[in-house]
């Protein structure tokens, strides 16, 4: 440790950033896991509530900078997490927005309470109702400074999204902020009364509005969900019904060839123009004949005539350049193709230069059935297109008869159906389709995507379709849209939360209420007590003194004495009571006036209360008689203590006018021994010895013996 005050000024603050920011962070992200109920994820700020609470309540410094922080990681957060690391150069403005904002409402705080901040009254608490709508207005508007919302202008909801938001700021700065204060100011007695019920509330009212609005949001997803797959179904039939047909055309095709000895060229073409007539769905269609080693050079040979001269069969090499096909046992090049518009580059291309395709291939030779390829994308002259490809077997026996059956001849060639993909799919899904859901056509064995146009990674539900077409596994994977879920789901989850929230802090205010009503009865009762305290001391001071000297009365001397003695009894202590009077005060009076003779008593218990110590007793039981009870004293000690006391008094001088008085005192001592039956034995022996001091002299001590 770096040890000493710098480790205290340094790293208890830094602690307490570190805390403010991650507390920030935190309760953002409650903020918007609780919100998202309801589709509008600003819908609740905690986080902004806890910053305005914690500005309030401590130095600013510290929780601007915390707050600042807090508003930093959250931007990292939402980078990262949420937008998969594409950060913007703008990335840093939210946490000046953050600083902006709490500045503004601390500000409109102050200006309407800034007195301290444990809202006991009645006028603070109004005054706390009245500015809490005003910060939330502050807080929606900066909410809704993203594109996010300020997109829904143009569907005409922005004004209804920025009041739901601001209801939301409002209840939950009503239930945040007090609950936070109680948890900084505990220094403060009427906050540390609150601070259970109010975590309580807060707390509770959280966990209510969270369970009953997740099983509204269920129930409306339910519902939703059903929707949603009563309209995708009627797309996943009619793509199912429209793949079938492409398998009808290529069946057509296939017969085509089977029911002929040999088809030119232009029959093929002419065969599938009259297809393409009857079907809007066509694409490409080819017929891929089976050409040995020995025959592809008299092939390539025979094509010259219809594709130029230097026609070969070529292949595909990485990056999609076509090349001569290499050496090879047999090849299956595309000879007719229609309609052959951009498909140029395709004429003479052999697929089963892929190890992919030529397994596909040997399974549809050997079943005779119809075989799919996985996700491929086709050179064409305009570039790349994705396309889903099925390959239907034509088998050949030696006569030249034509069949389907691969029991009755050797393979001949392959009937290809070529969809290109994009174009397919915007046949039969529309803008009004896509308005409402996103697709995705995947490949199960693979799980590679013939299609994919989804857009983000959430989706409340989906909608997967599997279907077997050609020999191969696929699904249609549905998921809604943002806009279909904005127009089909209603308002039930956001008007519970805002309700709940809302009857939550109206709870709160009523129990700050309650709370500062029951504080102020409560002081106003300690008050009274002091007050009735403070005038019971002063009657009790005033029935137990003396009022002229201000020592105690002989009642109090009396109950003292009683006091002692059953002590002394009790513990075998000794205490000694010692009474005198002035000497002669008769004359006193008779010669200087009564006002003179009580300067001379006054004198006397000034004397007797500045040199008393605290265990000893000093009362005036009669006009100029005296008493002291000196507890637990041997009798020599005090002895020299009332021969002090005596000579002092002696040496006491009271002016009259130009005329100076002296008198003097004789004292009686009597010992508590335990074989004294009572109080009033030992007041006689007292005063036995002072009569005896008198009767000797005047201003002498005796001791009763």
């Amino acid at each position: 440790m770096r040890h000493t005050i710098n480790s205290i000024n340094v790293d208890w603050p830094l602690k307490s950033i570190i805390g403010i920011a991650l507390v920030y962070f935190l309760l953002a992200l409650l903020s918007a896991q609780v919100s998202s109920l309801t589709g509008i994820t600003q819908l609740l700020s905690l986080n902004s509530g806890f910053a305005l609470a914690v500005m309030l309540a401590m130095p600013h410094q510290k929780p601007l900078l915390g707050i600042a922080l807090g508003a930093f990681l959250l931007t990292i957060y939402r980078v990262f997490v949420l937008n998969n690391g594409e950060l913007s150069p703008y990335f840093i403005v939210p946490v000046f927005l953050v600083v902006i904002q709490l500045y503004l409402d601390f500000k409109i705080y102050r200006k309407w309470l800034s007195g301290n901040n444990n809202l006991s009254h009645s006028d603070d608490l109004f005054l706390f109702l009245k500015v809490i709508p005003l910060i939330a207005l502050v807080n929606a508007s900066f909410s809704v400074m993203n594109a996010q919302w300020l997109d829904s202008v143009e569907h005409g909801i922005f004004t209804s999204v920025w009041i739901k938001i601001w209801i939301g700021h409002t209840a939950g700065l009503i239930l945040i902020v007090p609950f936070v204060l109680s948890l900084v100011e505990r220094s403060d007695p009427l906050w540390a009364g609150r601070q259970k019920i109010l975590a309580f509330i807060f707390i509770m009212s959280l966990a209510i509005t969270f369970i009953l609005c997740a099983n509204i949001r269920f129930y409306e997803n339910n519902r939703l969900e059903e929707r949603f797959q009563i309209l995708t179904n009627q797309t996943s039939t009619l793509f199912q019904a429209s793949l079938k047909e492409k398998e009808i055309l290529q069946a057509s095709v296939v017969q085509l060839l089977v029911s002929s000895e040999y088809v030119t060229r232009s029959e093929f073409k002419q065969f599938v123009e009259g297809l393409s007539i009857q079907t809007e769905y066509i694409q490409v269609i080819e017929w891929l004949p089976k050409i040995n080693a020995d025959q592809r050079l008299e092939y390539e040979k025979d094509q010259e005539s219809d594709y130029g001269k230097g026609f070969v069969i070529t292949e595909a090499k990485a990056g999609g350049v076509l090349v001569p096909a290499t050496k090879r046992e047999v090849y299956y090049p595309i000879t007719y193709l229609e309609p052959d518009s951009d498909n140029d580059l395709a004429k003479g291309f052999d697929p089963s230069g892929s190890a992919a395709v030529r397994a596909i291939m040997k399974k549809a030779a050997i079943s005779g059935e119809s075989q799919a390829r996985g996700p491929v994308e086709i050179i064409r002259s305009s570039g790349f297109k994705h396309a889903f490809i099925v390959y239907k077997p034509v088998y050949e026996n030696i006569l030249g008869t034509k069949s389907l059956n691969p029991s009755q001849g050797d393979l001949s060639g392959f009937v290809s159906v070529v969809v290109k993909v994009e174009d397919f799919v915007a046949t039969i899904v529309g803008p009004a389709e896509t308005a409402n859901f996103n697709l995705q056509w995947q490949d199960t064995e693979s799980g590679r995507y013939y299609f994919n146009n989804k857009v983000g990674d959430y989706a409340p539900f989906k909608h997967v379709v599997d279907i077997n077409l050609s020999g191969r596994m696929m699904k249609l994977i549905f998921t809604p849209t943002d806009a279909f879920i904005a127009q089909s789901a209603s308002d039930e989850t956001t008007i519970a939360m805002l309700t709940g929230l809302g009857l939550a802090s109206l709870f709160s205010m009523l129990m700050l209420t309650i709370t500062a009503l029951t504080s102020r009865i409560q002081c106003e009762v300690k008050l009274r007590t002091s007050e009735l305290e403070d005038l019971n001391k002063k009657l009790e001071l005033l029935s137990n003194k003396d009022v002229l000297t201000e020592l105690f009365n002989r009642r109090y001397f009396e109950n003292a004495l009683q006091d002692e003695f059953e002590r002394s009894l009790r513990y075998k202590n000794a205490f000694a009571l010692i009474m005198f009077d002035i000497d002669n005060f008769k004359k006193i009076n008779d010669e200087y006036g009564h006002p003179c003779g009580d300067e001379v008593i006054k004198s006397i218990a000034n004397y007797l209360i500045s040199t008393r110590r605290s265990t000893d007793i000093l009362a005036r039981i009669g006009g100029e008689e005296f008493a002291l009870i000196l507890p637990a004293q041997s009798t020599i000690h005090i002895m020299s203590i009332v021969e002090r006391i005596r000579t002092d008094i002696s040496k006491i001088e009271v002016k009259d006018g130009e005329q100076t008085i002296k008198f003097t005192c004789s004292f009686g001592i009597a010992i508590f021994n335990e074989y004294l039956k009572d109080t009033h034995t030992l007041i006689k022996m007292a005063d036995q010895a002072m009569y005896k001091a008198k009767a000797a002299g005047r201003n002498r001590t005796e001791l009763f013996s």
